[in-house]
């Protein structure tokens, strides 16, 4: 019986020994999470390192795609500045072609006059009475 009675400086010593070894189990599972955990920082920087080369990509790719855009709204701009231009152009000789036509149809007639005033006269009654039956018949209708 003697022998299942340690004494108190057994006890002691054994709880010491105790301690040493649960530091000992404690100081190689905190070395252990460490080089875990270095490790896994190892291993994600090459994925951390990736992520950026794509977003630095996207953002490359988006600053292409506007200047794309904005030389392409500039050619369509530029193309509708020139359309309105020559429409203008176009519109101005149609004007100026058709100012010389009257001119030249005012001169033919005031020529006709000179040369023909009775005629003149006559076809100038011919159709202001044409003219005005038209327009008496015109008005008869809207009558009904």
């Amino acid at each position: 019986m003697a022998d299942e009675f340690k004494t108190p400086a057994q006890i002691a010593d054994e709880a010491r020994y105790k301690g040493q070894d649960a530091a000992r189990a404690a100081s190689g599972l905190a070395d252990d999470a460490k080089a875990i955990g270095s490790s896994t920082v190892q291993a994600l920087r090459p994925a951390m390192d990736d992520a950026k080369a794509t977003a630095r990509e996207a953002v490359d790719t988006a600053k292409g795609v506007a200047a794309y855009a904005k030389d392409v709204a500039g050619d369509a701009l530029n193309s509708a500045r020139a359309y309105a231009r020559s429409a203008a152009d176009t519109a101005s000789e149609k004007l100026g072609t058709l100012k010389a036509k009257a001119v030249d149809a005012q001169d033919v007639a005031a020529r006709y006059i000179a040369d023909e005033p009775v005629k003149s006269v006559l076809m100038g009654v011919a159709v202001g009475a044409l003219l005005a039956t038209l327009l008496l018949n015109m008005g008869r209708n809207r009558n009904y």
